[in-house]
């Protein structure tokens, strides 16, 4: 056989490999597999699983240079992954790349337009939570906004005295935004009652009607209580929120929430230490709670290694297997030469 024909005859077994692979597998133990394409996909998936889980573990450490270094790699095996694309724009962001992170953002924007909103919002949402500086005040709000207020599991139901803080200035804002629904967020650890139950009751004994007031009693962190505050104000058609919370939680929770797709359109928090919050975060600073947004927004902290990764292949199209696919394995069996 000649040079040209062995290279026809590697183009005809790579491309039934896949095919038969995409069919159940039947025909794969026929081909010569040392020849096949699929080995070089499964291996650039290992490689892009583990830059990636590289990447999530060096940004948790604090290492952003790092971890977009290993994200550039990455996007070489699996450039269409929208999970690698959107912390790509997002670390980019926290270094002040704003040409990579605005590359990734476009490419994003073109192969899944939720993805690319959701980095946005991380992207924005963390720097306005960064600059937001704690105060005590009730705030005029207009439009559809809920009033969040969140909390803990405590001993009791309300046993902290900073909880109790926490639901004073969230009725007074309740009461300045008469017709604002009002979400309490706080699950319950072991031993101990669930805190937005007794928050709920707790604002009822204060005048304030039961029929604005939901609660989630299932969250367990800040970011859970951001994850399922959006589920709860979502199907409310409510998209942006007073948060109510303390000043050490203030731009963590903000952060968490622009993650989960909700926007705090104002704050309110309880006067403790609230000098020791007044400087809005340095970039530096910033690390953690842009961390946790991406948490919040259900970016994955890890991929399993060895499966390939969203995107890393472009999708074939209806018809692709059956019409050309199958005519190349068809082909095979036959003794065609393609």
């Amino acid at each position: 056989m000649t040079q040209v024909n062995r290279g026809r005859r590697f183009k005809v077994v790579a491309v039934g490999t896949v095919v038969a692979a995409a069919v159940g597998g039947a025909a794969v133990g026929a081909l010569p597999v040392a020849q096949s394409t699929s080995i070089t996909h499964t291996a650039d998936s290992i490689d892009a699983g583990k830059l990636y889980n590289s990447a999530q573990k060096k940004f948790e450490a604090g290492d952003v240079t790092g971890g977009l270094t290993d994200l550039a790699s990455a996007v070489k095996v699996a450039g269409n992954d929208a999970d690698i694309l959107a912390l790509q724009a997002i670390w980019s962001d926290q270094v002040d790349d704003t040409t990579a992170r605005n590359t990734a953002l476009t490419k994003l924007a073109s192969t899944n337009a939720t993805a690319a909103a959701t980095a946005r919002n991380i992207i924005d949402g963390v720097t306005a939570a960064a600059a937001l500086v704690p105060d005590a005040r009730p705030k005029n709000v207009v439009g559809q906004t809920a009033i969040v207020i969140l909390g803990g599991g405590v001993a009791g139901g309300l046993s902290a005295p900073e909880l109790v803080n926490r639901l004073t200035v969230g009725a007074e804002q309740a009461r300045i935004a008469a017709s604002a629904p009002i979400i309490v967020s706080g699950g319950a650890p072991k031993g101990s009652a669930a805190a937005a139950s007794g928050m709920r009751k707790w604002l009822i004994g204060k005048g304030i009607s039961a029929s604005r007031i939901a609660t989630d009693d299932a969250s367990t962190s800040t970011v859970t209580s951001a994850q399922n505050t959006a589920a709860i104000l979502k199907l409310r058609g409510v998209s942006d929120a007073v948060l109510v919370t303390s000043p050490n939680q203030l731009r963590s929770a903000a952060a968490d929430f622009a993650g989960a797709g909700l926007k705090v359109a104002a704050a309110v928090t309880t006067s403790t230490d609230l000098s020791k919050y007044a400087t809005p975060l340095t970039k530096d600073q910033q690390k953690g709670i842009r961390l946790e947004s991406t948490r919040a927004a259900k970016i994955p902290a890890s991929k399993t290694e060895g499966l390939l990764l969203p995107g890393s292949l472009p999708d074939p199209g209806p018809g692709l297997i059956t019409d050309i696919g199958g005519k190349m394995i068809e082909g095979l069996f036959t003794g065609s030469k393609g």
